[in-house]
């Protein structure tokens, strides 16, 4: 009678769901920010990176209630009358976590494969500063060239590509800047638009983007398609040359500040940094020891490496990083891994 109360009156189903739905979430973001972070210091000493992703999180819970009771009389012995109550409560919980290694055909498609401008840029309409998105996942745009991670000192980018994006972000922040997806039978379109009819006073930027950008200011809306140079043929359309994944985060890495004792060793090359930028795109610092308060830290050897969580825009441009990580990964010939729960 106990057990079968005790087990009608409690239950640990929507209690554990509201912690561990939560706890698990905290964690696996955590966790997905440093391996990023350690795998952006190994591309910055030249170090083969190494991905794993989670595909699956099962966690189960088991309360078992047992209560016995005996009592026994004997009228004509006392001494022989005796009464017991005995009680058990068991728990368990098994968590099961299913670590999905990303190599062979999946490596290459997620982290080699360049993104389809239809696929990244529909962030811009989710919020995402179209600068630090651009400055990211594009190597070119029109002909003005982002740097490469392997330029060397004069990083061979155009010093007007900066000042692209600052314009494109101060378009955005006006409400100018707009992004439209049309998805077609074997493949999906995308365009942007630059409408200040809302705000006049962006007109002039807008008019200097088109030509920065050797599209037609006349144009209702130019597509964005992928490819490098522009053509005189096809004034409507910016042809924007995306990196892939991993050449994203070799970028980043790029410009990481190291020991100096490490480059004077050649451990590693300088630090290279984009022309006209005071600052890298994702401020990473090291040290013998990280902050008690980080956004992310990693040890590698014997230094750690970490961002600072009072530097916002190295925070932002990460979570985009962590997005573009996200797409790529998502979806591309990855099979659901098969588990099997028992019941009884």
């Amino acid at each position: 009678m106990l057990a079968l109360a005790a087990g009608g009156c409690t239950s640990i189903g929507p209690r554990r769901l509201d912690r561990d739905q939560l706890d698990y979430a905290r964690v696996i973001a955590n966790s997905g920010k440093r391996q990023t972070l350690f795998n952006l210091v190994r591309l910055r000493f030249g170090e083969p990176p190494s991905f794993v992703a989670i595909s699956q999180v099962v966690s189960g819970y088991t309360v078992q209630n047992t209560a016995q009771g005996n009592f026994q009389v004997n009228p004509s012995d006392a001494i022989n009358s005796f009464w017991a109550l005995l009680g058990s409560t068991q728990y368990t919980d098994r968590p099961t976590v299913t670590l999905d290694p990303i190599t062979g055909d999946r490596f290459v498609e997620a982290y080699m494969r360049p993104f389809a401008p239809a696929s990244v840029l529909p962030l811009i309409d989710g919020g995402i500063p179209v600068d630090m998105l651009f400055r990211l996942m594009a190597q070119s745009i029109g002909t003005l060239q982002n740097t490469h991670p392997l330029g060397g000192p004069s990083r061979s980018g155009s010093p007007e590509f900066l000042h692209l994006l600052d314009g494109l972000r101060q378009l955005q922040e006006g409400g100018a800047l707009r992004v439209r997806v049309r998805r077609e039978r074997d493949h999906t379109r995308v365009f942007i638009s630059l409408d200040t009819r809302r705000n006049p006073a962006l007109r002039g930027l807008a008019d200097r983007t088109y030509r920065m950008l050797s599209v037609d200011p006349a144009a209702p809306e130019v597509e964005v398609v992928y490819g490098t140079l522009p053509s005189a043929a096809r004034p409507r359309e910016i042809p924007v040359l995306t990196r892939s994944l991993l050449n994203v985060l070799y970028a980043v890495a790029a410009e990481i500040e190291i020991a100096p004792e490490d480059v004077a060793a050649q451990r590693a090359p300088p630090t290279l940094r984009e022309p006209g930028s005071v600052r890298p795109v994702i401020v990473i610092r090291s040290g013998p020891r990280a902050p008690s308060v980080t956004y992310a830290e990693v040890q590698v050897a014997d230094r750690w490496y970490w961002i600072d969580d009072t530097d916002y825009q190295s925070k932002l441009t990460f979570t985009i990083l962590e997005l573009l990580k996200r797409i790529a990964e998502g979806g591309r010939g990855s099979a659901p891994p098969v588990l099997t729960i028992p019941t009884g």
